[in-house]
């Protein structure tokens, strides 16, 4: 329906781009040579974020802290997490392409090594469109299932209020690369020109 497809094993960059050459006039993002370069600027970036909501999140959980046991269900809560964080990291992928065009093809791809996905689309979006594209993970995933786990949480069984606290915070830290291409796209962008992907890197035009 979204023309989303879902493959294995991403080993070259000649998967995504199939022979496709590099559009005249474009211009590539100025960002790090390295995707750890890219997740160091992420991480900073996404400080004014992150810290905030530890901060408010930690005290919030010392109403419940003194009732936590590592008993069998505690066991079972945390397994259960831990899967659920490995089917968020790919639902992650999925909101980015749903936030690219219906007949655009979308592909998720999985590196193997380092048991990551990412997603691949060549369409061209704006300015604003590749902004929101980049950010929808980390608001979906991470902002307001925080706000709605900050009014709720009186309400939670102690290990699921942590467990569920811990899966929000991996959300946001797993957005750092994005908020280093947001990041790019705002300050390197000129307004009227179109952003789009070739191979593992970022253009505009």
């Amino acid at each position: 329906m979204f023309n989303i497809q879902r493959k294995f094993d991403y080993e070259d960059e000649e998967q995504l781009l199939k022979g496709k050459e590099l559009p005249k006039g474009a211009i590539r993002f100025k960002e790090g040579d390295t995707n750890f370069a890219v997740m160091r600027q992420g991480f900073i970036l996404g400080l004014p974020i992150m810290i905030p909501m530890m901060a408010i999140s930690i005290p919030r959980c010392s109403m419940f802290h003194r009732n936590l046991n590592a008993d069998g269900r505690y066991i079972l809560v945390m397994i259960v997490a831990l899967l659920m964080v490995k089917e968020l990291v790919c639902l992650h992928e999925y909101i980015h392409a749903f936030c690219y065009p219906k007949e655009a093809e979308k592909t998720i791809w999985r590196l193997r090594r380092k048991s990551a996905y990412f997603v691949y689309c060549d369409a061209e979006l704006t300015k604003k469109q590749y902004i929101i594209q980049c950010l929808a993970p980390s608001v979906v995933l991470g902002i307001i299932p925080f706000l709605v786990w900050y009014k709720v949480v009186p309400f939670l069984a102690p290990e699921w209020a942590m467990w569920i606290m811990v899966m929000i915070w991996v959300m946001v830290f797993m957005s750092a690369g994005d908020f280093a291409n947001a990041y790019n796209a705002m300050r390197q962008v000129p307004k009227g020109a179109v952003i789009f992907n070739h191979g593992m890197h970022t253009y505009w035009r």
